[in-house]
């Protein structure tokens, strides 16, 4: 049975985050890249000879018309990433491609019409689906005799601006629709928004609550501010038999209302459990362990297993709409 290994991989980027997260975590997902394409060809050398690709091209239709792969990566200005994507469906390969797949709902809708038309593979880089931190409260609230029903939520998510030039548009669609995505993934069709923003340039505050489509109320608290360089995201869930909370993405604290005896009448007793959850800290991580905790690796396992398999990503292209179209009701808000 063929492995990602026997799959041909492009790459269309050679920016800071690919070479961090991306490049890296095809490798530990069992992938080789042998293909990249930026818009230097000297650039596109060096990232190659960096992650031992074969070739290395100034341009991507020169390494599309060329190379017969199986699947390209895209990782390039967001603003162009919808017509590169484009760009390789026509060429008949499947595509991961970094969010925002779109800055319209109708440039997002457009991607998800040609991938059908052509019966190909996108996956939208939204990792927060694939964290363990997330997965965790995934499955509690997938345990309904324990956790009971999910009820509400509160979502936080902060970080300091990487430019100046960033504004309330850019700061959701290019950063924060990690969280809106989140939210859609683990409850549902959002119904009903309503909130207020706060802007002064780059420095950004969004308060928003929330209804979905199975009942659950919830708030988003998102910030671009310098306070934050450090970075901060929490998510808490609340169910009728229990809660969790996920701090960081490095840690998941929950409790469950398991049943209890009365006698002694429970103030009288230490009984009101809180488990705990946290990575192993280690120098055998080798530096990787938090392309595993943020989830890069996972998406990218996801991705190349769908490329095999012939199935459609969890966050897929058509999906993607559906967040892109969230976003832009959240910027709507008065």
């Amino acid at each position: 049975m063929p492995s990602p290994a026997d799959l041909r991989l492009g790459f269309i980027g050679g920016g800071r985050h690919a070479t961090a997260n991306l490049y890296p975590s095809i490798a530990l997902a069992g992938g080789r890249v042998v293909s990249v394409a930026t818009r230097s060809a000297v650039g596109a050398a060096a990232v190659a000879s960096r992650f031992g690709a074969e070739r290395a091209y100034g341009s991507y239709e020169a390494m599309l018309a060329a190379d017969a792969l199986d699947a390209v990566f895209v990782s390039i200005d967001p603003a162009d990433q919808a017509a590169v994507t484009e760009a390789c469906l026509r060429a008949g390969v499947d595509v991961f491609v970094e969010k925002p797949l779109g800055l319209t709902v109708g440039e997002s809708a457009r991607v998800a019409d040609l991938a059908d038309a052509r019966d190909r593979r996108v996956l939208v880089g939204f990792m927060k689906r694939f964290a363990p931190a997330y997965a965790t409260i995934r499955d509690l609230m997938a345990d309904r005799r324990r956790f009971g029903d999910p009820m509400g939520f509160r979502a936080t998510f902060a970080f300091s601006p990487w430019t100046d030039q960033l504004r309330d548009d850019t700061f959701l669609l290019f950063a924060a629709i990690h969280v809106v995505d989140l939210v859609r993934s683990l409850f549902g069709e959002v119904t009903e928004v309503a909130g207020f923003r706060r802007s002064e340039g780059a420095d950004i505050t969004m308060a928003y609550a929330l209804r979905t489509a199975a009942g659950l109320v919830g708030t988003m608290d998102l910030a671009s501010l310098a306070a934050w360089g450090r970075g901060h995201e929490e998510l808490t869930v609340h169910g009728t038999q229990g809660f969790v909370t996920a701090t960081d993405q490095r840690e998941v604290r929950y409790h469950l209302d398991l049943a209890q005896p009365d006698d002694p009448p429970r103030w009288q007793a230490l009984d009101e459990a809180t488990t705990v959850l946290a990575p192993a800290v280690s120098t055998g991580s080798g530096g990787m362990a938090d392309l595993y905790h943020r989830g890069f690796v996972g998406e990218v396992a996801h991705f190349l297993d769908c490329v095999l398999t012939r199935r459609q990503p969890r966050c897929s292209a058509r999906d993607n709409v559906a967040t892109t179209a969230l976003c832009r009701r959240i910027l709507d808000c008065p």
